[in-house]
Parts: C-alpha cells; structure tokens; sequence
C-alpha cells in the first residue's frame, strides 16, 4: 500500500502515514498510529485513511483524553 497523508487533529498539520501491505483490509479497520507531528495516538482507517471520531462537517474531534491531575 502507498502513503496517505492525514491532518493532525491537534496541530492541524499534514502527517505522512505508510500503512503495512494487507490485501485483505476490511472497511471498518483502523490501526492506532502515533503521530509524528505531535506523539499523540491516533486512529486510522487502514483503507481509506479517514481518522475515527471525524465529524461529518470536516472538523475533528479530539481522539484521545488528556487526563490532567
């Protein structure tokens, strides 16, 4: 598989992705990749590259919750 290039929910940054070779890739995966744009895991879609949890106006919610104490 090629690489894809995501926008980083935190930082709004391009991220390149390159995704292990699987042919047999359902629609409804997602592999968690830490992101090198701000090291925070992120959830892909192996197959099309959309990341889980982005809303349907294009504006992405947060992935992961920041616990603060």
């Amino acid at each position: 598989m090629s690489a894809f290039i995501f926008t980083c929910p935190t930082t709004k940054l391009n991220v390149q992705h390159w995704p292990e070779n699987d042919k047999d890739i359902s629609e409804n995966e997602y592999e968690g990749i830490t992101c090198l744009a701000c090291s925070r895991l992120h959830f892909i879609n192996r197959k099309t590259g959309e990341l889980l949890g982005k809303s349907g106006h294009g504006t992405p919610v947060p992935l992961v919750p920041i616990f603060r104490g």
